[in-house]
């Protein structure tokens, strides 16, 4: 066991908590609310933050890929001006 420190310091963590329930029922009572009301919403916050900060610094270390069109890409992006062009011609002779 490499870790063996980590836990016995979560039994002794553990064990502090039970033995403070036990001897002081009002006072763990008002650490749990404490901690629930005000840092587990202060420790989301600070994961929000975080996680922000990583977000905004990978965002910067993006790949841009371009293509450049092909000779196919033209003609089917001329096809597409030019069926658009008929149906604007049809739509205006519809309307006359």
């Amino acid at each position: 066991m490499k870790s063996w420190l980590k836990y016995v310091a979560t039994v002794v963590v553990g064990a502090t908590v039970m033995g403070a329930a036990y001897l002081l029922p009002m006072g763990a009572f008002q650490a749990f609310v404490i901690g629930w009301l005000f840092l587990i919403p202060a420790t989301f916050a600070v994961y929000m933050v975080f996680s922000l900060k990583e977000y905004m610094q990978d965002r910067n270390n993006r790949i841009v890929v371009s293509v450049k069109p092909t000779e196919a890409m033209k003609a089917l992006a001329r096809k597409e001006a030019a069926l658009k062009m008929e149906k604007e011609l049809l739509y205006e002779e519809l309307q006359k």
